[in-house]
Parts: structure tokens; C-alpha cells; sequence
């Protein structure tokens, strides 16, 4: 975002006199002084334990060329350029609706439970065959994070595909409306966050919030083999659906170590390779590839796109770990429906002459039953499917006593702490393993992955 304070003032009310301030160049957005960049418009949050406003001249000593100042906050410093507003928080979703309307991309907007990021990365990948593209950045995805993405956009800007995230009900809604999107896409219907929402249903119905910014040429893409969505959906947008019985189905499917080649009803001549590990993987990129014909992009031109993606780190990557051993890793998140389907992936993957370990800690967020879903999971493991499981947390260990019923209890290791995991893994590989390793973020199996490596 390139705009003067005086532009600034008119995308937004301002409350104060910003006259000698008017001609100041802004040439971006932060609101964290350590990532301060020379001609930044600094913007203050006022939080539960901190205040951001104490830390505007800092950042004006650091670079930044004006700030947002919060009307109830006390004491403006004199010397910074400062833009008064009623709440920082607005003002920065108000910029972002604004310079997105002025900048005037195609819009995308993505949900859902599970496979948010990689939809993003697959529906940038295709996108960018013909058009200029913005999407979001790692998991910036919620109130603030949205807004961000969109400010950091370049001016040229043709398609912006934006992640859309939730932990309660109407957080979805106050991101559409920001945004307005063109098209929308659900991925899926998961359990993630369960302890907020208490039910799939409800779960469903925050997902559908999306649909509260979008107008009466909007696209709604969503899947057709979730019965939870399709009493929801009205006539008051176009609609398409993906999934085995969708507007968009897949064919053939045939799964691979580096990812899935499928075709498609309405290509059927077209093999696909998505280069993202899992069958799932192939309902994302249809997602995508109903979103990419609004564009005019063809399945050909998909093909050849998916062919040099780029994806974000910890989502579903093949990584060489110690002595040579393959990890399959997904230690970013995780959920019933995720760890389900990379579960079932993994073991359906040849592997000769070598052996498989599933590394897994629990699921957060599932509420009363996380038990139930945990064992739900473990089942899924079939006998001879995987050679050991490794597992480590507090929920985890009912996904461990429904595997051990598959494979067998001396297949199973369950520990209560990650470094008891971490040693009693490392002992058993030689190099000759494939080893999946997934669990919530926040259980920490990154460092788990970094000390295979």
C-alpha cells in the first residue's frame, strides 16, 4: 500500500486535524516494532495485558512515518504524525476494505475446517498462469491478519486469494464482509475447534458465514458430499460443487510418494498431478479448479501450474531426515478429519524395503469428546498397515489402545512427555523408515521433525 496520510483520511475517518501531516508518504503497514520498515504507518492495538499505544514513538523512531492513535487512549505523543481514529482495530479493517476496493482484484476467499492453507497455495499456483497474484502469508487469517494481507497487496494486483480463519461464531462474517469476495470457497466440514462450537453443525454454520459477504454474482464452491452444508445454501448467490458426487469429480485417482495424478468429468483426457502428498489433496485442487474456471483458466493450463507450485512449510511435505530416512510431515495442525485421511494415505504407500512409523500427539480443541475422536482415529490404522506408532499427550492415548487392537500393543509406544518420544524415535531410526509425523500445532512435533533432521 502506497498512499499518502491525507489519502489515508479520506479511505477512513479521522478525527483530527492531519493538515501539516497531509504530503507524508506511507508506503506500508505494521503493528510490531521489531518488523518496522522505514514509511510505515504503525498501527496500535489496545490489548488484555498491553497497550500498544505505548510503543508509537518507538516506532516512529524506528521508521515509521505516522500512526493510528485510539480516541480514548490518553496523551498523544507530540512530533509523530498521528491519525486519530475511535478504534485502531476498525480503522485497519476500514483501510483494508477500502484499498481493496480501490485496488479492485478478483477476490477468494477460503475456509473451511481442514485445508485452508493449501487450497490458498494450490488456487495462487493455478492463478498465477494469467493474472498477477496476492494471497495470504503463512496463517494470517484472522481480524488482524486478514486486514494485513490485504494492506501489504500490491498495487497491480489482479487476483487476491485470502485465507479466511475462525475460532468462534461471526468471525468468518466479519472477514467476507471486509472482503465482499467474487468466490468463496468451504474445503470441508472438520471437528477442529469442537470445544468453541459444541457440534459439527455449528461448525457448519460459522463456515457458512462466508456466504454473508458475498453478492448475487458471487460463487459459492463448496463440497457436495457434506450434507451439513447443502440445507444451508440459498439462492441468494451462484453456486458449484466438488467432491465424489459434484459438479466437479474426480474419475481416476492414483496416489503416489510426491502426490496424486487424477482426471476429471469435465476433463477426462487431462491427467492432473497435484504434488501434495494425499487423496484429499485432489478435492482441494478441485476446489481450486472450479474457482480457476471463473478465471478461464483451463485443466490444462492447471496441469501445467501445479506442476512448479510452491507451498507453505509444515503442511504435508517430504523432508530427508537422519541417516536418510523419509518424513512425511504435518506438524502444523491437526484434526479427526485431517489425521484420518494423511492416516490412510500413508499406509496405502509402497513401500519396499522399508519400514513405516506414524508419529502423532493429540488433536486440541475437541471438547468433551476428544476421546472418542482420538480412538476414532487409531482405529483407522489396519494391521500391517505401519511397522511402530509413536505417541505422545494426554488425549493421544486412546488413539494408541485402538491401534495396538489393529497391530498389536508391542507396536505401540505412548509417552506422556515429547522428549521421551523424541529419544525413544530417534533410537529406533536407521534411515530405512518413511515416518509421518502430525499432531496440533501447539503439541510441538515440529521439534520433534527438527531433531530427525
Amino acid at each position: 500500500m502506497k498512499r499518502t496520510v491525507g489519502e489515508i483520511a479520506e479511505m477512513i475517518p479521522v478525527i483530527n486535524d492531519i493538515e501539516a501531516w497531509k504530503d507524508i508518504a506511507l508506503t506500508g503497514v505494521c503493528f510490531d516494532t521489531r518488523q518496522i520498515k522505514d514509511g510505515d504507518l504503525f498501527v496500535p492495538f489496545v490489548g488484555e495485558s498491553r497497550d500498544g499505544h505505548a510503543f508509537v514513538v518507538q516506532a516512529h523512531a524506528a521508521g515509521a512515518a505516522a500512526a493510528l492513535w485510539q480516541k480514548d487512549s490518553p496523551n498523544p505523543p507530540i512530533g509523530v504524525p498521528i491519525l486519530m481514529v475511535e478504534d485502531t482495530l476498525i480503522a485497519l479493517q476500514q483501510l483494508a476494505q477500502a484499498y481493496l476496493k480501490q485496488v479492485a482484484p478478483k477476490t477468494i476467499a477460503i475456509t473451511g475446517s481442514n485445508g485452508k492453507t493449501t487450497t490458498k497455495d494450490i488456487m495462487a499456483a493455478i492463478a498465477s498462469v494469467k493474472y498477477r497474484v496476492h494471497k495470504t502469508g503463512g496463517n494470517f487469517n484472522n481480524h488482524i491478519g486478514l486486514p494485513y494481507t490485504i494492506l501489504t497487496m500490491p498495487g497491480d494486483t489482479e487476483v487476491a486469494v485470502l485465507e479466511m480463519g475462525m475460532n468462534h461464531r461471526h468471525e468468518i462474517e466479519t472477514l467476507t464482509k471486509i472482503v465482499e469476495p467474487d468466490m468463496a470457497i468451504i474445503t470441508n466440514v472438520g471437528e477442529a475447534h469442537l470445544e468453541h462450537l459444541g457440534s459439527r453443525a455449528e461448525i457448519a454454520n460459522a463456515k457458512m458465514e462466508i456466504t454473508q459477504g458475498l453478492a448475487p454474482e458471487s460463487l459459492l464452491i463448496y463440497p457436495s458430499d457434506e450434507p451439513l452444508l447443502t440445507p444451508l445454501v440459498t439462492k441468494e448467490y451462484r453456486t458449484a460443487t466438488f467432491g465424489m458426487t459434484g459438479d466437479l469429480r474426480p474419475e481416476t485417482m492414483q496416489t503416489e510418494m510426491e502426490g496424486t495424478t487424477f482426471t476429471t468429468n469435465i476433463a477426462p483426457e487431462t491427467e492432473i498431478f497435484v504434488p501434495i502428498v494425499g487423496e484429499h489433496n485432489v478435492f482441494n485442487t478441485m476446489a481450486a479448479m472450479l474457482a480457476a474456471r471463473e478465471l478461464e483458466i483451463t485443466p490444462i493450463e492447471v496441469k501445467e501450474a501445479l506442476a512448479n507450485m510452491e507451498r507453505s512449510n509444515s503442511r504435508l511435505e517430504w523432508l530427508v531426515g537422519a541417516k536418510g530416512s523419509d518424513i512425511l510431515n504435518d506438524a502444523y495442525n491437526s484434526s479427526p478429519t485431517a489425521l484420518t485421511a494423511v492416516l490412510k494415505t500413508f499406509m496405502n504407500l509402497e513401500a519396499p524395503g522399508k519400514k513405516k512409523f506414524v508419529v502423532v500427539a493429540d488433536m486440541l480443541e475437541l471438547g468433551d469428546d476428544a476421546d472418542k475422536f482420538h480412538a476414532e482415529a487409531g482405529s483407522t490404522i489396519t494391521k500391517g498397515s505401519v511397522d511402530a506408532v509413536f505417541a505422545y499427550g494426554t488425549h493421544i492415548e486412546a488413539f494408541t489402545k485402538a491401534a495396538a487392537k489393529n497391530i498389536g500393543a508391542n507396536k505401540v509406544y505412548y509417552f506422556r512427555e515429547k522428549a521421551d518420544l523424541q529419544a525413544a524415535l530417534l533410537d529406533q531410526v536407521t534411515g530405512e523408515e518413511y515416518i509421518m509425523v502430525k499432531g496440533s500445532y501447539g503439541m510441538g512435533l515440529k521439534d520433534v521433525v527438527d531433531a530427525i533432521l
